[in-house]
C-alpha cells in the first residue's frame, strides 16, 4: 500500500534514497538540481515535499516551491515516480494532492513537439498525464532558467498551469510576473536580456492567455 507522507517529518536518509531511485531517473542532469540542493528543502519553509512510499521504500514525490510561505503562486518544481511504478496510479495520488492543498501552481514541461525522449520518460506521455489532470499552459515564450551555476537554460518549455478548480481561458498575470521575477533573477538569468525579458513581456498586460496542452 502507497502512503503519503510530507518530507518534512522523514530524515535524511530518505531524501537521499527518494533523490536516487525516482528524480535521478525522471530526469536528465540539465533539469535536476544536486543531491544536496534537494536534501536542502527539508528545512526550508518554502518548499514542501510530499514522498510517496510503498512498504517504506520511495515510489514517488513532489516538490513545491514558493517566494514566500502562503503566496498566491508555487512552482511544481518535480512530481515524479520510480521507473517501476509508473502508469500505476502514484503520479496521480501525488497531483491530487498537490491539487487540493497548493495555490495556483506552474509547471515546467518539456514540449514534446520539441524535446524527444531521452531516457527519463515519454515527454508526449508527460503531456498527457497532466492533461488528464486538468493542467493548460500559459500563451508565454517559456524556458528553464539553470539549476545551478554552469548549468545551460533549457529551451522548448511550456509553463503550465493548475488551479484548485477548472484552468480558466486567463488569469491575472501580476501574480506570475511577481514569481517569475524572483524565480529568474534568483537563477541568475539578466532580467534586461533575452530570453527572460521577452518572457516577462509577454506578462505585462493585466490578463494573460491560458491554452491547452498539445495533443498526439
Amino acid at each position: 500500500m502507497v502512503d503519503l507522507v510530507e518530507g518534512s517529518s522523514q530524515p535524511v536518509q530518505v531524501w537521499r534514497d527518494c533523490y536516487d531511485q525516482v528524480l535521478a531517473p525522471s530526469f536528465p542532469a540539465d533539469e535536476l538540481v544536486g543531491e544536496q540542493d534537494f536534501v536542502a528543502a527539508r528545512e526550508r519553509p518554502t518548499s514542501r515535499v510530499l514522498f510517496a512510499l510503498d512498504a517504506g521504500a520511495p515510489v514517488g514525490l513532489s516538490m513545491v516551491d514558493s517566494a514566500a510561505v502562503d503566496a498566491p503562486v508555487a512552482l511544481l518544481s518535480y512530481l515524479a515516480t520510480h521507473p517501476t511504478r509508473r502508469a500505476r496510479g502514484v503520479g496521480s495520488m501525488l497531483m491530487q494532492q498537490v491539487r487540493a492543498h497548493e495555490p495556483m501552481l506552474l509547471i515546467e514541461i518539456e514540449d514534446p513537439r520539441e524535446h524527444g525522449e531521452r531516457g527519463f520518460g515519454d515527454p508526449w506521455r508527460r503531456v498527457e498525464f497532466y492533461r488528464r489532470h486538468g493542467v493548460r499552459a500559459l500563451q508565454v515564450p517559456y524556458f528553464q532558467p539553470p539549476v545551478a551555476p554552469g548549468h545551460p537554460r533549457v529551451d522548448g518549455m511550456l509553463l503550465g498551469l493548475l488551479t484548485p478548480g477548472p484552468v480558466p481561458d486567463t488569469v491575472d498575470a501580476g501574480p506570475v510576473r511577481d514569481y517569475l521575477v524572483d524565480y529568474l533573477r534568483s537563477s541568475g538569468e539578466d532580467l534586461e536580456q533575452p530570453p527572460a525579458s521577452t518572457l516577462l513581456a509577454a506578462l505585462t498586460g493585466s490578463m494573460v492567455r491560458v491554452v491547452d496542452l498539445p495533443a498526439a
